[in-house]
């Protein structure tokens, strides 16, 4: 197992009424599994993990802080970025990302009963429990694990049709 992964700093977010600040890393898809499990998946409120967090300074990197950040995402000719299709995201990323979704955090309330499905956290706490996993990276490596993921993430793909045309 790997004992480090790197990341690009993207952003920072003050949380006034707990006195700390979010630090947001950014990681390519194709290593965010890696990334998950030495994280050692979704964080339990219960039992904080403390981790170190070093700067990798390549040679053309210069120290002056004000100097402009290059984007590390690919850009399209017309200089957005990419949009990557939903089928190339690893199982064990989407589930993260949709957890993050409040509409699918509704779906998980309504049309599945969850009703504790109030936060990312605990809507990832559901879908480990629907899915049958310990850990979102089982995703990757049990295929009726994985079939479980997507069955889910198609009925919430229909529950927000039905939802857009108001049926």
């Amino acid at each position: 197992m790997p004992t480090a992964f790197k990341a690009t700093y993207s952003d920072w977010k003050l949380v006034k009424t707990r006195g700390v600040v979010q630090i947001v890393f950014e990681v390519p898809l194709a290593e965010a599994d890696d990334a998950y499990e030495l994280l050692g998946g979704m964080p339990i409120i219960a039992k904080e993990r403390w981790f170190g967090i070093a700067a990798i300074k390549s040679p053309e990197q210069k120290e002056d802080r004000a100097a402009p950040r290059q984007a590390s995402s690919p850009s399209t000719p017309t200089g957005g970025a990419k949009r990557m299709d939903w089928r190339d995201v690893q199982p064990a990323a989407q589930a993260g990302i949709r957890c993050e979704d409040a509409k699918f955090r509704a779906f998980l309330r309504e049309e599945k009963n969850y009703s504790r499905a109030d936060s990312p956290f605990s809507a990832a706490a559901v879908v480990r429990e629907i899915c049958h996993v310990n850990s979102r990276s089982e995703f990757s490596t049990d295929h009726r694990k994985r079939v479980l993921w997507k069955q889910l993430d198609d009925e919430f793909q229909e529950w927000l049709a039905k939802e857009r045309i108001g049926a």
